[in-house]
């Protein structure tokens, strides 16, 4: 028997295009979804990077479009599945073994997360201002920093979830060494309130106030918006939460979990409903129209708690199409489980890290040779060039570095195994 080369393209391109045995599909179905509404926001708020009237164009827009400017919360998502994919591979190790080795953990999230990064740092240096601070996006701390100097502005995400792999296996290791489910308990609900807390102190002492100016140069405030309680971990952890805590009964109480799901599926039908159309209706509200109108209280309590409301829907979201398989929750599940979905969601990294470039490109071609062109018409020749370029040079990138040194990452495992059975 040999070992298949990790840089084989037909079994990578077949790794890209059907899941493998026991995938969670409804997650790479919500990876799907949240890398489509970051290249939707992308597509559009670009536009204001060449344009600077263009701000003006957005705030006129039509409330059922609401859901492109909030895109960013597409990141949210991301933190949410990170949460709780990272958290059950921490705890299935800990329950078989009573153990986690950190060493294997961290390098297996550098093999899975580097090689890509590197090659986009590498394009960065040859388009990108502030090269002088690309040592931060190396440290994974550039969201530590000044937003006027970040490096690839956008990596700030990345360096938020390094950061969570980085302290969050240390503090669960700890938890799970103590058995206490009043412990747990006690610490899960001081985590989700403590992250309200927080959020509400940085508004307060910030001032921070609705609408949101998301457009650097067509209103005041957007950097102290970045560098107070947009792109800092202390901030943005509560988006976490949902992933840890939907993975702790994923991991440890399955049968009772699915048990619940099955006595009570009528309830986790409503309450699946209910969450979907809770991620619409924060999708929906206006928070970057300038001209909209927000009081004092509801700006707080939005600040305060939009974030938190958002990912634990998703949460919800999440548990349900895994174990739901009928009703409301399971049309939910096959939705998210389509085969249309799920390369979108396994080049989620790639798009992610590569698309601003591509966007970016093409703005600059539809500048340069297009510039009477109306904003919607510049907006939708980006969105339907842009967005399939991004999925293109994702898929490029997934095939050449993501996939093989994935890979690689079980070739050792591999070699024993065909050693053992030669």
């Amino acid at each position: 028997m040999s070992v298949p080369s990790p840089f084989s393209l037909r079994r990578n391109l077949r790794l890209l295009l059907k899941p493998e045995a026991g995938q969670l599909r409804p997650i790479d179905g919500l990876r799907a979804l949240s890398i489509l509404l970051v290249l939707a926001i992308h597509s559009v708020w670009f536009l204001s990077i060449f344009d600077t009237t263009s701000p003006e164009f957005f705030y006129g827009s039509p409330i059922w479009l609401n859901w492109v400017f909030n895109g960013e919360l597409g990141v949210d998502v991301f933190f949410v599945i990170s949460g709780f994919l990272i958290s059950s591979i921490l705890m299935t190790e800990y329950r078989d073994s009573g153990d986690i080795r950190f060493g294997r953990f961290y390098q297996r999230r550098f093999m899975r997360l580097m090689p890509a990064y590197l090659l986009a740092m590498g394009l960065g240096l040859l388009a990108l201002p502030n090269k002088e601070y690309i040592w931060s996006n190396l440290l994974y701390i550039n969201n530590l920093l000044p937003a006027s100097t970040h490096f690839m502005p956008w990596t700030w995400s990345l360096a938020i979830e390094e950061q969570f792999y980085f302290l969050f296996p240390l503090l669960l290791l700890w938890i799970l060494r103590k058995r206490s489910a009043l412990l747990l308990a006690g610490l899960a609900l001081a985590a989700f309130v403590g992250s309200l807390l927080i959020r509400y102190l940085l508004v307060q002492h910030y001032q921070l106030s609705l609408p949101i100016c998301w457009y650097e140069k067509s209103c005041e405030g957007f950097f102290d918006v970045i560098d107070s309680i947009y792109v800092k971990p202390w901030a943005r952890f509560g988006s976490f939460l949902p992933g840890i805590f939907a993975a702790y009964f994923h991991v440890f109480h399955r049968e009772r979990l699915r048990e619940v799901f099955r006595r009570y599926r009528e309830v986790v039908g409503l309450l699946t409903l209910l969450s979907v159309i809770t991620v619409l209706l924060v999708l929906s509200v206006p928070v970057n129209n300038q001209h909209a109108s927000f009081s004092e209280f509801w700006s707080t309590l939005y600040y305060t708690g939009y974030r938190n409301l958002f990912t634990a829907a998703v949460g919800v979201i999440l548990l349900a199409t895994l174990y739901g398989d009928y009703g409301f929750s399971g049309w939910l599940a096959r939705l998210l489980s389509s085969p249309v979905l799920y390369p979108i969601g396994q080049l989620a990294y790639s798009t992610y890290l590569f698309h601003p470039f591509v966007i970016g490109g093409v703005y600059t071609g539809i500048f340069q040779s297009a510039v009477e062109l109306p904003s919607t018409q510049k907006i939708a020749m980006a969105a339907a060039i842009g967005i399939p370029m991004s999925l293109l040079v994702a898929a490029l990138v997934y095939l050449a570095v993501e996939r093989p040194v994935m890979n690689m990452r079980g070739r050792q495992r591999l070699v024993s195994e065909v050693l053992v059975e030669g």
